[in-house]
């Protein structure tokens, strides 16, 4: 048991040390009341650290109160609003979202919020803010490196299960992503973890608390919303991503995101720091 236990560690530790981390914008923000008329939509992975007081965030699936002293990861395309009754300073760091930070997460779900030092913090989020803002390549590698070791907080609650499912769902996820203009059937995915698709199907949704078929319609959403971020037409999305004709594209966008893709464009605001989002 040991020596399969060291396995998947070792192969978890691969991929982890493979992933890229790249940071779009990461800063510090006192933010005050001015946060109870904020709603944003985010295309980025988001990483809060609460140096002092406090605020709420309104996801998707309901609230999340950010306090003192704990670290939060917030998932991209969370559809938020904020309050905050004083104020609350708060280091923030956007991320692309690749393989690891969209889907171990994933699995690390409910649990939202980590208790950091404040010591280690208060060296670390200052390192990466400075780091980020110097721009060279010994930066960038140095930026990365604390990230990983910032994530590694994360890593505290996974037991050698979870750590082994992550490692059997890495190429499912990596056909996800690569086929999701397509029709993808779950034949397709669980072959690649050999095993038959009624497993496949219940170790997934044990895994990650979501079913694959709701998986699958949130990464379309998320590509469809990805490319409402261009300069596409609408028309040339349903086509891009296989729709029958523009309007079944929209009622798919609709059904799942409760607005049509001419009003999540009017809305959407991709954040960079000027709000300490």
């Amino acid at each position: 048991m040991r020596e399969t236990s060291e396995n998947y560690m070792n192969d978890f530790y691969n991929f982890f040390q493979s992933t890229k981390m790249d940071i779009v914008t990461a800063g510090y923000l006192d933010i005050g009341k001015e946060w109870n008329h904020m709603v944003n939509e985010f295309l980025h992975v988001r990483i809060y650290y609460i140096r002092s007081g406090s605020a709420r965030l309104t996801l998707i699936d309901g609230p999340l109160d950010l306090e003192e002293g704990y670290l939060y990861f917030i998932p991209a395309f969370s559809i938020i609003q904020g309050s905050c009754n004083d104020h609350m300073g708060h280091y923030f760091i956007h991320i692309i979202p690749d393989i690891f930070t969209e889907h171990f997460f994933k699995a690390l779900s409910p649990k939202q919020r980590y208790k950091m030092d404040v010591q280690a913090a208060d060296y670390l989020f200052p390192l990466i803010v400075h780091n980020y803002r110097k721009n060279t390549l010994a930066s960038k590698i140095a930026t990365e490196s604390t990230l990983k070791l910032i994530f590694s907080n994360f890593l505290t609650d996974l037991s050698d299960a979870s750590l082994n499912n992550l490692n059997r769902f890495t190429a499912a996820f990596e056909f996800i992503d690569k086929h999701i203009d397509e029709k993808i059937y779950i034949r397709d995915l669980s072959a690649l973890t050999f095993t038959d698709d009624a497993y496949f199907s219940n170790l997934f949704k044990k895994t990650f608390g979501i079913s694959l078929q709701k998986y699958i319609l949130n990464k379309k959403t998320d590509r469809a919303k990805s490319l409402l971020l261009t300069d596409m037409t609408v028309a040339e999305i349903a086509e891009q991503m296989n729709f029958f004709d523009t309007a079944s594209f929209t009622n798919f966008f609709k059904k799942q995101t409760n607005m049509t893709p001419k009003t999540f464009r009017s809305r959407l605001h991709v954040g960079g720091g000027k709000r300490g989002l």
